[in-house]
């Protein structure tokens, strides 16, 4: 008499090694995803930071030349992040091609000094912008503020 030998799995091994399967790659693409907004946020802080330093080398400029802008454009949108580089370059008006906006306010304060001869002005600048959230929606508000002292010699 001849003995049939079975080979293969059985339908429940099958299911049980597809299921890990997905939970495997599941946690994988989580973990990517994540990892993704992580870096892309970061890259976000970093011209966050260079659009409100080069600003308020801007302020620093009207201060030593004396051409004080008032601080009523409070929350003035600026660009942070471009779409693409022609639309970094092809300015045609605000927000236009811009991935990222952001809300600039400043403040410049002639601070009371005895002397004649120069002046001191503090200038205070924020951004506030918002960070990527875990599914590439935007989340919290972020703000960023940088406070400089202008001396200047009349």
């Amino acid at each position: 008499m001849k003995i049939k030998a079975e080979s293969g799995f059985t339908l429940v091994e099958v299911v049980i090694a597809a299921f890990i399967i997905v939970a495997i790659t599941g946690s994988i693409m989580y973990g990517i995803v994540t990892t993704d907004n992580s870096l892309r946020n970061v890259e976000l802080r970093h011209r966050a930071f260079n659009t409100l330093a080069n600003r308020m080398e801007q302020f620093k400029a009207q201060v030593a030349l004396n051409r004080i802008q008032n601080s009523s454009d409070r929350d003035r949108r600026v660009c942070i992040e471009y779409k693409t580089i022609r639309d970094m370059i092809n300015q045609t008006g605000p927000g236009t091609g811009c991935r990222t906006i952001g809300y600039l306010s400043h403040n410049i304060r002639n601070r009371k000094t005895e002397s004649n001869q120069a002046q001191i002005f503090d200038i205070q600048a924020s951004l506030k912008y918002k960070m990527m959230s875990r599914f590439g929606r935007a989340g919290k508000d972020t703000v960023i503020s940088l406070n400089v002292s202008q001396l200047v010699f009349k």
